[in-house]
């Protein structure tokens, strides 16, 4: 008997194994895939609950650090889409993450460093083909002006190659550039129920410099943009639900600092320098624990951890309601409830 089920499951193991191969070596095989696999990709999927919804777009911070993009979260509730801030790279997640460019209605910009601008083409493109009815609004303190007006003149020809390409009544050239929305660093903006507040933060030498909180019935999240711990934002996460903050692991740099002093001294001077506008791991889990937030997430992280012992150094520093995020993680936040929801 045990020799008759055996024989059994080697067949059907053979079969199996042989159907694998066709199915991946033949091109009758491939196209069969291919079309199930799209099919599925395609499928209507269940609305999310009404809420607010983040969007890890790019966790780690200039230095280089695989796997992760430059600093960008996407904000979604059920009748809005912004993006906060926009570093390079961070296009891929958000097109692999099937976001609606189409109703994209605006990058919010905390600061002009180039790894929280670069991507503001890529991701303008992208929401342009997706079929986006204007041009796409770039808001940011003083100087988002400037930033605005020197990427469409660098992207100009650029519209006209796509305009020509695809016909003016698919992609009309005038939806293809960006438009400022210069506002002043504490400002408010009413958008139906959801309210988006700007806040000064320190980033000193770089001024203006800006994080913002968005509130949603009775929901809310706080994104800290880079900056150190100040009084304005101890105010602005005060009873927040959800903290995203800048966060720097000083024995991480400091250690990197160390060792390249000797081999590298302009890589060991940048790393000297980080440390004194970026808000610590340590300043994090303190505002964490004395401001009320329901939980802090770190994104921007100085430097983006490679691996499991980087990891497990900067969590050796931070509260029970705290973690660190990875590019293409969801923050759900349900309205009528207190809960938080991470996937």
């Amino acid at each position: 008997m045990n020799r008759v089920l055996l024989t059994l499951v080697a067949a059907v193991a053979a079969v199996a194994a042989l159907g694998y191969f066709l199915a991946m070596h033949t091109v009758a095989g491939q196209d069969f895939l291919l079309s199930r696999a799209i099919s599925a990709a395609g499928s209507p999927s269940k609305p999310p609950p009404d809420g607010i919804r983040v969007l890890v777009c790019g966790s780690a911070a200039p230095l280089p650090t695989p796997g992760r993009e430059q600093a960008c979260l996407a904000v979604l509730t059920p009748s809005h889409y912004f993006i906060v801030d926009a570093g390079a790279g961070s296009g891929n997640t958000i097109g692999l993450a099937g976001l609606p460019g189409q109703r994209l209605n605006g990058v919010l910009v905390t600061h002009y460093h180039s790894d929280h601008i670069a991507a503001i083409p890529t991701i303008n493109l992208m929401s342009w083909v997706a079929g986006r009815q204007g041009p796409l609004k770039v808001y940011g303190p003083p100087g988002v002006t400037r930033i605005v007006n020197g990427y469409n003149e660098a992207y100009a020809l650029d519209r006209q190659y796509r305009t020509a390409h695809h016909g003016e009544d698919f992609m009309p050239i005038e939806f293809g550039v960006l438009e400022a929305v210069e506002q002043p660093i504490e400002s408010v903006q009413q958008l139906g129920e959801l309210t988006i507040t700007s806040f000064k933060v320190d980033h000193s030498p770089v001024h203006p410099a800006v994080g913002y909180r968005f509130d949603y019935k009775g929901r809310s999240v706080v994104i800290t943009g880079d900056t150190i711990v100040t009084d304005r934002l101890r105010e602005m996460v005060a009873g927040a639900d959800l903290l995203f903050s800048d966060a720097l692991s000083l024995p991480i740099v400091k250690t990197l600092e160390k060792a390249a002093e000797q081999r590298q001294p302009r890589l060991a001077k940048v790393l000297s320098d980080i440390q004194e506008y970026h808000a610590s791991v340590t300043d994090v889990a303190e505002l964490t624990r004395t401001s009320g937030v329901g939980m802090t997430a770190l994104y921007h992280m100085v430097p983006g951890p490679r691996n499991a012992l980087m990891e497990n150094i900067f969590k050796r520093e931070i509260e029970d309601n705290m973690l660190l995020t990875e590019d293409g993680m969801w923050f759900t936040l349900p309205i009528g409830s207190d809960e938080i929801l991470v996937d």
